[in-house]
């Protein structure tokens, strides 16, 4: 509307081309960057199960691995995303592949305990909690209670499903206070992907959302722009196609809010090495300047449709 004078978040913009500037893989001891998160102009990322309580601080720069931090009290069961604020460290450990766990929980870690040293000893608190929309925890493959994504916002956590069975996506809210919580959703999205890593730039009041789809053959982010407080999908949505592999598992995201970028992790998958990717943030801002993608035309027919 060329006559408004706010954004009410009604734009819908056609999907961009987003071309990460790969920085360097990571170290061989990083194989599956599960989350990312900036932390004092380096990246924080981790391995996700069947790994160790291992939190690694790499250098933005090229990935190399600069410090290892050890969380001496908890496991990896599935550690699968991470994000800071200014006095600690979380770290999602609520991977669930077959919606089947019953320990989801998010570590937390005073900053003040990282040190200087090469290799770190900490210990962590747990915010415990559960869904109160999951009735069944039978093991299924299109389940709708898997989560990779968490970021931070003020004084509460913010988790994203990851919907094998709808494509969707759901928000969860969570006080950053160790305690066991029941948690409901109280926004949904349909994406038409798999979300695996989310982050919140305060400076710029966006959110940032990384994943793929079933296959894999195609990874997408997802810009949220202008919403009101914590409505997060109730402002502008802006789709990017990460264009740089056919085949590539994208699984963290962080904004650099000092340099304003936005950085990307993949673990190692196919003929792609686990790596640290970048993007200019203003590469990255929902306006129908940048070009879209030219998409191939196709018709559907019947529509609707049944079997065939």
């Amino acid at each position: 509307d060329p006559n408004a004078m706010q954004n009410n978040g009604s734009c819908t913009y056609s999907p961009s081309q987003a071309d990460f500037t790969l920085k360097g893989a990571f170290p061989s001891v990083i194989s599956e960057s599960s989350g990312v998160a900036f932390f004092n102009g380096d990246i924080l990322t981790h391995n996700d199960s069947g790994n160790g309580p291992e939190i690694f601080i790499v250098d933005s720069a090229n990935g190399n691995l600069k410090q290892t931090i050890i969380v001496d009290n908890y496991s990896n069961t599935d550690w699968e995303d991470i994000c800071v604020d200014k006095n600690y460290i979380y770290v999602g450990d609520f991977g669930n592949n077959g919606g089947s766990r019953k320990d989801l929980k998010i570590l937390k870690i005073k900053r003040s305990d990282i040190t200087t040293a090469t290799t770190i000893h900490v210990n962590a608190e747990a915010i415990n909690f559960s869904y109160a929309d999951q009735t069944s925890y039978i093991s299924s493959s299109s389940n709708n209670f898997d989560c990779e994504s968490i970021f931070s916002m003020g004084d509460s956590l913010y988790i994203l499903s990851k919907d094998r069975g709808d494509g969707k996506t759901r928000i969860y809210k969570t006080s950053k206070i160790p305690s066991t919580y029941i948690l409901s959703y109280y926004t949904e999205f349909d994406v038409h992907c798999l979300i695996t890593g989310a982050d919140y730039n305060p400076k710029t009041n966006e959110v940032a959302l990384i994943g793929y789809d079933q296959s894999k053959f195609s990874s997408y982010m997802w810009i949220l722009s202008d919403f009101k407080k914590d409505d997060f999908f109730g402002g502008n949505k802006k789709k990017f196609i990460a264009s740089n592999f056919h085949y590539w598992q994208t699984e963290g995201i962080a904004f650099d809010t000092i340099n304003n970028k936005i950085f990307i992790s993949c673990e190692s998958a196919g003929f792609v090495l686990a790596s640290l990717f970048t993007l200019n943030h203003t590469e990255a801002i929902p306006t129908d300047i940048q070009p879209s993608l030219n998409e191939p035309s196709f018709q559907l027919f019947p529509n609707p449709a049944t079997e065939y």
